[in-house]
């Protein structure tokens, strides 16, 4: 039996537990009554501008022509370039890219600003070129692009008939090691002799897409490089029998997203082929090109509006994932066009039309149309030489945009995008440039067409690689 002792000193713990416990209440209490101070701290984070470094835009240059193997080619004629510069007096120096092997013929070229020279986006080039050679014949225009990690190219053809060939330049001073995967309308093409390719600095490299997809009739290019960066362009040419039928030099398209626009679509003759048509074959109607590259499904409605108002019309698609799909875009009057489309999933686009001769003719010219992102606040565009020339905005936001467009000839002139509407500004002919303000969150294109001639260019802006990087050191 424990002494008295052991029980005061027990009795004591319980009189201290339970004093613990009721000033644990009280304090809880006090809690509920008294509040917290409120105390939030801001993660450190530092900007830091890079340093400045030369600003690159790369021409494809002239149309290029397989030679007997595909190691050969040579070119077909030469291009005008057009570059812009924002202020006028930068200068941007044109350095010629080594030629792609099997050819001594000078092809792409690079314009380089001095560092510091120009704000993002503020050097732009652009290309164009009529064809009329017995192997190939048609316009074509292309802006010189940035240089990328990771490009979308929609368009082109390898059937009998259609030649495609991807142009890669590396204006840096490193290798860049490309992959280049292509999908077709039954899935993605086992290609290994696409990966791992060598693009040397100050160099270019030429892929024919028949070697990598023979006989696909809507292929998707998907480039991807390391160590360095490329400049892609696909150049397609198009033959019946012994007539050509149109050439074009097709640019990037948006990546990979759930809505995509393409503006400036342009219909040079009525007619065109029922959305449900189920043998739509060949490049004479009005088309869509839509891929989602990813494990599901899509289901995406397509708008097609005029861009000079009036009724459009809309039909749903369902995008089998992987497998590309050419779609009619419908019986269309002439005229320009704005093709918007929204999905439950991602995807790329970019439309097709053609112009003919007339009556029931093979097309004498045709064009592609990429999606385009959206444009900064203010955008440098150079306006290549050809015929028709426009310069075609979109809207897709809930109220109107006023910009204003300055060109050479014309100077400043301001420009009224509705909401859900679209607009387009007359360039001049002879090339120059156009410089966009106020013009956020619009969409924008070229477009040229003239007697048997038909291109588009989208005007895309600038990549990330100029803008401040925050750091969050640990």
């Amino acid at each position: 039996m424990p002494d008295s002792r052991t029980l005061l000193r027990a009795g004591g713990r319980g009189v201290a537990v339970l004093g613990a416990a009721v000033l644990t209440v009280a304090a809880f209490g006090a809690a509920a009554i008294v509040p917290w101070p409120e105390h939030r701290a801001e993660p450190l984070a530092r900007s830091i501008q890079p340093a400045e470094s030369r600003t690159l835009r790369v021409c494809p240059g002239p149309m290029l022509e397989l030679g007997d193997d595909a190691e050969s080619v040579s070119t077909l004629g030469s291009a005008r370039i057009v570059t812009a510069t924002q202020p006028a007096d930068a200068g941007a120096e044109r350095v010629v890219l080594a030629p792609p092997r099997g050819t001594e013929d000078d092809v792409a070229v690079s314009l380089v600003t001095d560092p510091g020279a120009v704000d993002a986006g503020m050097l732009a080039g652009a290309q164009s070129q009529r064809l009329t050679t017995e192997t190939a014949a048609g316009f074509l225009a292309a802006g010189c692009a940035e240089p990328l990690a990771d490009a979308w190219l929609a368009g082109g053809s390898t059937e009998l008939g259609r030649s495609t060939m991807l142009l890669l330049a590396n204006p840096g001073e490193v290798a860049a090691t490309v992959d280049v995967r292509v999908h077709s309308e039954t899935g993605p093409v086992e290609a290994p002799s696409g990966l791992g390719l060598i693009v040397q600095p100050g160099g270019q490299r030429v892929i024919s897409i028949a070697g990598l997809a023979p006989g696909a009739a809507a292929p998707v290019v998907h480039v991807t490089s390391t160590g360095g960066t490329v400049a892609a362009t696909l150049e397609q040419t198009s033959i019946d029998v012994l007539t050509p039928t149109g050439a074009e030099l097709i640019g990037t398209t948006a990546p990979p997203a759930k809505r995509q626009t393409i503006t400036g679509v342009v219909v040079p003759q009525a007619g065109g082929i029922a959305v449900d048509e189920d043998h739509a074959e060949g490049d004479a109607h009005p088309s869509l090109r839509l891929l989602a590259p990813g494990t599901d499904a899509v289901e995406a409605a397509v708008s097609v509006v005029p861009e000079a108002g009036g009724e459009g019309s809309v039909f749903n698609v369902v995008l089998q994932p992987g497998q590309v799909s050419d779609i009619p875009l419908g019986e269309l009057a002439a005229g320009e066009y704005t093709v918007r489309i929204d999905a439950d999933g991602e995807f790329v686009a970019a439309a097709r039309t053609a112009t003919t001769a007339g009556g029931d003719e093979p097309p004498s010219d045709f064009a592609w149309f990429p999606a385009s992102l959206p444009l900064l606040e203010e955008t440098l565009i150079a306006v290549p030489r050809g015929p028709g020339a426009k310069l075609h905005f979109a809207n897709t936001g809930d109220a109107d945009v006023e910009a204003s467009v300055t060109t050479d000839d014309d100077g400043e002139r301001r420009v009224t995008v509705p909401a859900g509407g679209a607009v387009s500004v007359p360039m001049p002919g002879g090339g120059g440039s156009a410089f966009v303000a106020d013009g956020a969150g619009l969409f924008a294109s070229l477009s040229f067409a003239g007697d048997r001639q038909l291109a588009g260019v989208a005007v895309q802006p600038p990549g990330p690689l100029d803008s401040p990087i925050v750091v969050y050191p640990r």
